[in-house]
């Protein structure tokens, strides 16, 4: 790609946002005399975290953890998939992009290892799941049976129990139906998102849980190109996701330290 592109690009970065955000900040520092350092401060910031190089770089050390070939075990118990948003109203395959991927992934385990997906996550997200399931159905011949209960015969199926609100919800939701069954430790393949599963894996192991990570949605890239260096919408999403992990992770372990005192 020529200079011309890498340079109308930029100049787009800049006046849309997140980008004007940054000029604005820097036009604030111009005009104002007490607070200047503080917006320019503010604009440099802003445009770093705004940035896709900064926020691979937050976030690429803690997926990396897990972007490696799947363990594969022969005494697995089965998958707990964990949801990640839904798209209500959509006409058509109402998960949200993440979401997409963990299902997509689950049910290829699922298929091949021929075990049952527990699905964990909110009310919405049930139904989101269950309508994407069904037009996959439709649309490709594919076909998960939905059952009622865990059938733990290694019958590649799909439950949907009670709604969780987060990921310890999940967690206790998850390990309540393998002690129904008479399972107390068991071994499972937890789906979810790579830079989740830094803090879905502890979790899920504390409450008894053997984990084996199946970690997809992975959404940093090893190569590098001027265009990181642009303001984005997606830069910014990626340091708002390492933020958000980083901030959920001291939660839980405030919460474990908590308890256990």
């Amino acid at each position: 790609m020529g200079a011309m592109y890498h340079i109308q690009n930029a100049i787009v970065s800049m006046i849309t946002p997140p980008g004007i955000f940054v000029i604005l900040f820097w036009v604030a520092a111009f005009y104002t005399g007490k607070y200047r350092k503080f917006f320019i401060f503010g604009g440099i910031l802003f445009y770093l975290l705004s940035t896709y190089y900064v926020g691979n770089k937050l976030v690429r050390p803690i997926e990396n953890r897990y972007n490696k070939p799947l363990a594969e075990v022969k005494d697995a118990d089965g998958i707990v998939l964990l949801g990640a948003g839904a798209y209500t109203g959509s006409s058509n395959l109402p998960v949200a992009e993440g979401s997409f991927k963990r299902v997509v992934y689950a049910v290829m385990l699922a298929r091949k290892y021929n075990l049952p997906i527990i699905f964990s996550g909110a009310n919405n997200e049930i139904r989101a799941t269950r309508e994407t399931l069904h037009e996959m159905e439709e649309g490709i011949g594919f076909k998960l049976p939905e059952v009622s209960e865990v059938e733990f015969d290694r019958k590649a199926s799909i439950l949907y129990p009670d709604s969780s609100a987060n990921t310890i919800q999940n967690a206790m939701r998850a390990i309540d139906l393998f002690h129904e069954e008479g399972i107390d430790h068991p071994k499972i393949y937890l789906v979810t998102s790579a830079i989740h599963m830094n803090r879905a894996k502890p979790l899920f192991e504390e409450y008894g849980f053997e984990v084996i990570p199946a970690a997809t949605d992975f959404r940093t890239r090893s190569d590098i190109c001027y265009c990181f260096f642009n303001p984005s919408p997606e830069g910014i999403h990626l340091s708002y996701v390492a933020v958000h992990e980083a901030i959920g992770s001291l939660r839980d372990m405030l919460k474990r330290l908590f308890r256990h005192k």
